[in-house]
């Protein structure tokens, strides 16, 4: 009897051990959890403080900028690599690109906005020329776009030549009009008449909704400048221009345009008449400029040792307004 007594006991005694052991386990499972999380907010919060600092680093980069009412490839906000490439900030480091996605030319640096053509101050022609060169379209299919942009963006409801009202919009699945007021942003495309996924990809890298709505001519790319009326060798011959003796852009020796009421005495050297003859139409849709005032940047944040890495994207202005800003 007492065999069988002590036998219990020594049951109870196992299965309270047992229990035990389990319920300690469950307690150092959750300090784990509690310890992971509690790591990983600590390196987020690190994260978020070198990535605030990058941009601040940004800030600084125009504010030092000598020249704000003139800019081109060669200013320090452009490409810098001392100062955006690699850079140990707080317990992390930081590396600040113009968000290009060309992997083969990173530039370390801001990407003005100037350099593109602005959906609220761009002429049908310009626009056209665009879609055709960057998009492959027919010369009709590019007027009918870029009549439709127009129509999208003006503030009557008479249509355009190629382009569209409310009448083409009503019948879509889920139906809306035309806006009939400026793009608040570049997604604004793809309700467009005309557009496609494709074709709106294509012309993303080119177009935005900020800055002067004037493109600067000491930043713009071929496809921007070609959009403007300059042919082949007209933007080759701008391109050289800009490079300088050494035939590179972004270096000491680059030339920059100082005025756009000057260009014929600045380019007259260098450019046949013709090819100035091609930009009259854009200077007197005052599309023209030699300066930016909006600059696109993508920072990406280790925070040391931390289990975390940030992404951010922004647009920041001179005056140090941030137009745009995204975390990932």
């Amino acid at each position: 009897m007492m065999m069988g007594r002590r036998g219990s006991v020594l049951l109870y005694v196992v299965w309270v051990v047992i229990l035990l052991s389990l319920f300690a386990v469950g307690v150092a499972a959750q300090a784990m959890f509690a310890l992971n999380l509690s790591e990983r907010l600590i390196g987020q919060l690190r994260a978020t403080q070198v990535t605030r600092g990058a941009l601040q680093y940004a800030q600084l980069a125009l504010e030092e900028d000598a020249t704000p009412a003139l800019d081109d490839l060669s200013e320090m906000w452009s490409n810098d690599p001392s100062r955006f490439r690699e850079r140990a900030l707080a317990e992390g480091v930081f590396t600040l690109t113009d968000g290009g996605r060309d992997a083969r030319h990173v530039r370390y640096g801001l990407a003005d906005e100037e350099r593109r053509l602005s959906l609220n101050t761009v002429t049908t022609p310009v626009l056209a020329r665009l879609c055709e060169r960057v998009g492959g379209l027919r010369p009709d299919q590019a007027a009918q776009v870029a009549d439709a942009v127009l129509d999208w963006r003006d503030e009557d409801d008479e249509m355009r030549p190629h382009g569209a009202e409310d009448f083409e919009y009503r019948g879509r699945p889920g139906g809306y009009e035309c806006k009939d007021a400026p793009f608040e942003n570049v997604e604004e495309l793809l309700l467009i008449d005309g557009m496609t996924t494709d074709l709106y990809q294509r012309l993303l890298p080119h177009v935005t909704v900020y800055g002067t709505g004037a493109v600067n001519l000491n930043t713009a790319g071929p496809e921007v400048l070609a959009a403007l009326g300059l042919s082949p060798a007209g933007v080759d011959i701008l391109e050289a221009f800009r490079a300088g003796d050494d035939g590179e852009e972004g270096t000491g020796d680059d030339r920059r345009l100082i005025s756009i009421a000057a260009l014929e005495a600045e380019l007259g050297p260098f450019m046949p008449p013709e090819e100035l003859i091609r930009l009259v139409p854009a200077r007197e849709a005052g599309l023209l400029g030699v300066h930016s005032t909006a600059f696109r940047f993508s920072i990406t944040a280790d925070a040391g040792g931390a289990p975390t890495r940030m992404r951010a994207d922004g647009i920041l202005g001179r005056d140090d307004v941030l137009y745009a800003w995204s975390v990932r």
